[in-house]
């Protein structure tokens, strides 16, 4: 019923999540994997490879530093999409807004952001659970975009619109850019207590990340900012992500010379109520600031 696919770089992740899957799963699948250790090609071109040996319905593209604390998740999937036709992806976490502004799928915007997954970085586990209708017994919120770490769809969507495996080469916004365009055809939702746990050792977001970044929002142009419709978007929302997101890098492996790049293409500076945000972003890991900050509290 479903096809799973996992690009590998681990054995060990590797086998512990085959192990996990079949386990967890609750229904038939196949699992196809691609050894990425000697090729190293980017995750679209991977996942598009992939995707068309699949034969079944439903494609799961998984990372494979996962493992699910619960049964029966496939038959929960499969569940939502019979439940709604016009479904064509699922993930874990995303947002019903993708600003304009650099930016990943987090706002930062209780309104907009969506997640339920468990992250366990360097020993310490985080639950992220952001749902906007808190007071609203759904399992699912509808979104934009979503995170790669999950990303579960109908083949017939995969089809139609694939990875972008010409403008992204490597493996950053595979995963938004694959979203966004599946929002304009297709319903995108964000599903609840999949109970999905992400072993990591933090998010990527160095040179790398920021540089497709820049490639992304420049071909993207046009395109951007993405809301799901009937969402209201206050005048502040772009100034608030652009804010929150100079402080997701400020700690991040980012050259002086990128970080230039960040603030003079986005104009940041020409706004002071971001000078203070704009200044840690520069100096707070050069500087060590943070362990100013540990030595203060």
């Amino acid at each position: 019923m479903i096809s799973i696919i996992i690009c590998s770089i681990s054995p060990e992740f590797l086998g512990q999540v085959k192990e996990n899957i079949s386990d967890t799963i609750g229904l038939e699948y196949e699992l196809l994997v691609w050894d990425n250790r000697q090729a190293n090609i980017g995750l679209c071109e991977v996942y598009n490879r992939m995707a068309g040996q699949a034969k079944f319905e439903f494609i799961c593209f998984l990372h494979e530093d996962i493992y699910f604390e619960r049964t029966g998740w496939g038959i929960d999937l499969i569940s939502l999409f019979n439940s709604r036709n016009e479904l064509g992806v699922i993930g874990v976490a995303g947002s019903k807004y993708k600003s304009a502004a650099y930016s990943g799928w987090y706002t930062g915007i209780g309104d907009f952001d969506c997640a339920d997954l468990v992250h366990i970085e360097r020993g310490k586990v985080r639950h992220i659970y952001l749902k906007p209708d808190i007071d609203h017994n759904t399992h699912y919120e509808d979104v934009v975009c979503i995170d790669g770490v999950f990303i579960c769809c109908r083949k017939e969507i995969w089809q139609k619109i694939r990875f972008n495996d010409n403008d992204l080469k490597g493996f950053h916004y595979y995963d938004l850019d694959f979203s966004l365009r599946a929002s304009q055809i297709c319903s995108v939702s964000v599903l609840y207590n999949l109970k999905l746990v992400h072993v990591t050792n933090g998010g990527d977001f160095g040179d790398k990340w920021v540089v497709t970044t820049f490639h992304f929002h420049k071909y993207f142009l046009n395109r951007l900012p993405v809301i799901l419709p009937d969402i209201k978007v206050s005048e502040k929302a772009e100034f608030k992500i652009k804010k929150i997101w100079l402080d997701v890098l400020k700690s991040q492996h980012i050259s002086f010379k990128n970080k230039l790049r960040w603030i003079f293409n986005e104009n940041l500076y020409s706004n002071f109520k971001l000078l203070y945000s704009i200044f840690k972003f520069l100096f707070y890991k050069p500087l060590g600031l943070r362990y100013i900050h540990k030595r203060g509290t």
